[in-house]
């Protein structure tokens, strides 16, 4: 497993040592190439990176000739990367492609209920719940909410309940009526940022 970040720095790095150690192309073409299973995520990311590119393409060549796995991440289909050449559309088309979403209610509980498993703590499942419908854009954030209402109950040395939760929640949980943003809240936020008074932008005047 490997970012494609971390990819494009294996490859600058064997090229940058390449000519003071002839072998440094091919350990980097050992280390990928010699496997059963390569993971690379965020492969949008070696789009424009010639060398990268071109390193990565013949790594895929191989592997699929093998018939080794590959499996890589992007955040969108190939059909949808404008500026990625055909001959990646092309392969990168030969497999499955699937579409993950963001994990549902009963998704996000089972998270919740396996990280507890790890932890010292027995929280009730009416506070994972809370948890659970509130936060739902990925697993990381899910997991990093759970740490919050954890450390939270550790730093005021409380029970964790309902109420704890919204507590350290408070600045993630958008409510399910948003606040009404008024002409004057807007016109406060400006006034604050630009260090103007409220006159002055209702005033006729218009120097910069």
């Amino acid at each position: 497993y490997v970012t494609s970040e971390q990819f494009t720095i294996d490859v600058v790095e064997a090229i940058r040592n390449g000519n003071n150690s002839p072998t440094a192309i091919k350990k980097l073409r050992d280390k990928y190439r010699n496997i059963d299973v390569l993971l690379i995520d965020d492969i949008q990311f070696i789009i424009g990176k010639e060398a990268t590119q071109e390193e990565f393409f013949h790594t895929f060549n191989e592997l699929y000739e093998q018939k080794k796995q590959i499996i890589i991440t992007s955040d969108k289909p190939p059909k949808d990367m404008d500026v990625l050449e055909e001959r990646f559309k092309s392969r990168f088309a030969w497999g499955l492609i699937a579409d993950i979403q963001f994990p549902d209610f009963e998704t996000r509980m089972a998270i919740l209920q396996k990280k507890m498993e790890s932890e010292t703590y027995n929280i009730d499942n009416e506070v994972l719940a809370y948890i659970a419908n509130n936060v739902k854009s990925n697993i990381r954030e899910l997991e990093g909410s759970l740490n919050k209402v954890i450390a939270l109950s550790n730093l005021e040395n409380k029970k964790i309940d309902i109420e704890l939760a919204k507590e350290a929640l408070k600045d993630m949980v958008s409510p399910n009526s948003p606040d009404k943003i008024t002409p004057q809240d807007i016109l406060d936020v400006v006034c604050n940022q630009y260090d103007l008074s409220p006159e002055d932008i209702k005033s006729n005047k218009r120097n910069k």
